[in-house]
């Protein structure tokens, strides 16, 4: 046994070596980290997001994470899609830093693989972090954050928002559901602003991108609630590939289309429909729609008089010479569009 003056030279000569070995020499958790300091890194998301709320939201989960490495490591990570045909050799020639991919789903191509490394699992789904093989300090970086972050609570609520069970949306939903996607915080946040319900509105994101921040339409149009670069442009948003950016865009418009048909005299559920019409179809097909609804005899400023006209439009020979400024009008995806979005609402005030 130690005698109490054992001890206490044993622990004096121990300060003593910490002190000699100075700050930089104590281990310290954070410091693999220094080394990105005020660094801006390009990441790009290769994994595509599922239609069934089963596939769980692993782009959004990636996202929040490459995020929070950010802020740890004090540098900037510019997160956008890989939808380049290579993105691999992006990657080699420095025009990315980081891949998110799939280790057991997404084979890299044989010419890239010695150059290329990646990191520890960061998922169930055993999701990486690739970087360039000389990049081997950012992947350490990567890797040593992760491993004590994946111990925290915080990741554990990450981890469960973006995969956890969700309400199933359209007819069959389950009594006591509390969440309806990754992004409710969000989307109450911003149904706020414009005095929706937030389950309105997530009733209406659900219809345009199933909440998947991926989402993309041949006509230009991306992320959770479809936007468009000249949409973002409008309202000074720069960046929609960003859930948060996206919703606050989707909002403004909405905001817009709101005040537009609130001086229409219309009642507040007609309003609601030709809004949600003209966030689908755009404001001037809708102006169209009821031009060629007073031409029929139909109400105007009822939605349901003007989607019964809505099948004489699909025929340019039912619409007279300059009657209508955009021409015929097929009309049926802004018809369900309308219909399901007030429909999966109702199911969502019901049960959630």
């Amino acid at each position: 046994m130690k005698t109490p003056a054992k001890i206490f030279v044993f622990t004096l000569i121990t300060l003593i070596m910490l002190l000699l070995m100075g700050p930089s020499e104590i281990y310290n958790p954070d410091r693999s980290l220094s080394c990105l300091h005020s660094d801006t890194l390009i990441a790009g998301i290769k994994i595509p997001e599922g239609i069934y709320l089963r596939d769980g939201h692993a782009a959004g989960f990636h996202y929040d994470l490459l995020k929070k490495f950010s802020v740890k490591a004090k540098c900037q990570v510019n997160i956008r899609p890989c939808r380049s045909e290579d993105p691999w050799k992006m990657l080699i020639d420095r025009e990315m830093d980081i891949i998110v991919a799939d280790s057991e789903n997404d084979t890299i191509p044989e010419i890239y693989q010695a150059e290329v490394i990646s990191s520890i699992d960061l998922n169930r789904e055993k999701q990486v972090w690739v970087v360039r093989r000389e990049d081997y300090q950012l992947l350490e970086s990567m890797n040593q954050w992760f491993g004590t972050f994946k111990q925290t609570k915080e990741y554990s609520d990450l981890s469960s928002r973006y995969h956890r069970n969700l309400a199933a949306p359209g007819i069959k939903i389950f009594s006591g559901t509390k969440f309806l996607s990754p992004y409710d915080t969000l989307i109450r946040k911003y149904s706020a602003t414009i005095d929706w319900d937030w389950r309105l509105l997530a009733s209406l994101i659900y219809q345009e991108s199933k909440f998947s921040m991926e989402a993309r339409s041949s006509r230009g149009a991306h992320g959770l609630m479809q936007i468009r670069q000249a949409t973002a442009k409008e309202f000074n948003i720069e960046n929609i590939y960003d859930p948060e950016q996206n919703i606050k865009a989707g909002t403004l418009m909405i905001r817009r289309l709101s005040r537009m048909y609130s001086g229409l005299s219309l009642d507040s559920i007609n309003s609601l429909k030709f809004v949600l019409a003209a966030y689908n179809a755009g404001e001037g097909r809708v102006e169209d729609l009821r031009k060629f609804a007073v031409h029929k005899g139909a109400n105007p400023n009822n939605w349901e008089s003007v989607a019964s006209v809505i099948p004489s439009m699909r025929y340019s020979e039912n619409i007279p010479a300059g009657l209508l400024r955009l021409g015929s009008f097929n009309g049926r995806e802004t018809i369900r569009f309308v219909d399901e979005i007030l429909e999966r609402y109702e199911y969502y005030k019901e049960f959630i």
